[in-house]
């Protein structure tokens, strides 16, 4: 299974708000492992960051909505993917359950959950750390070349930290 996390405009697109400069480099690295998934048939589940209320204090609906869109190079391979939203970094409870019920009666269908996207040490350590709980005996994965950060020191210590919690770092592009 592939967890892809925030692939949004706002992260992905130099006019975002809160556009990671380091995510250019795992661009393609990205669009070159869901393909990979669409192509095998693998199962590929997403979230979706939905900004709270206070943020239409500072942008205008139309600017959410394309912030909050998923960047174009990402959109047509999550088309049939399976999108989880959240409001903050990680999935809310609700969705926690709803991921629970969707893939535990298919653990026969993947062997682990590797994590691609952003921010390292922000959404892609929340959803690690919830998805662990869910499903604990499942092998978590994460490419430190699939993932990044806007401080690199920080994407370094939450990759460290996963390893620390028994998630897998891959050290090469597999």
């Amino acid at each position: 299974m592939l967890f892809a996390i925030d692939l949004q405009n706002d992260y992905f697109d130099p006019k975002g708000k809160f556009y990671i400069p380091s995510a250019e480099g795992i661009k393609k690295r990205l669009v070159d492992r869901l393909q990979r998934a669409v192509d095998t048939g693998e199962i590929i589940a997403y979230t979706k960051n939905i900004y709270p209320e206070d943020e239409y204090r500072e942008r205008s609906a139309e600017v959410i909505q394309w912030a909050e869109d998923i960047y174009p190079a990402f959109k047509a391979l999550l088309r049939q993917a399976e999108k989880f939203e959240k409001i903050h970094y990680g999935i809310a409870p609700e969705e926690a359950l709803k991921f629970r019920t969707k893939f535990e009666h298919r653990k026969a269908d993947y062997e682990s959950i590797e994590f691609i996207g952003v921010e390292t040490n922000v959404c892609v350590l929340s959803n690690v750390i919830i998805v662990q709980n869910i499903f604990p005996d499942s092998g978590l994965k994460i490419s430190p070349e699939r993932t990044a950060a806007s401080d690199p020191e920080l994407h370094r210590q939450a990759i460290n930290t996963l390893a620390g919690l028994k998630v897998e770092v891959l050290t090469h592009e597999s």
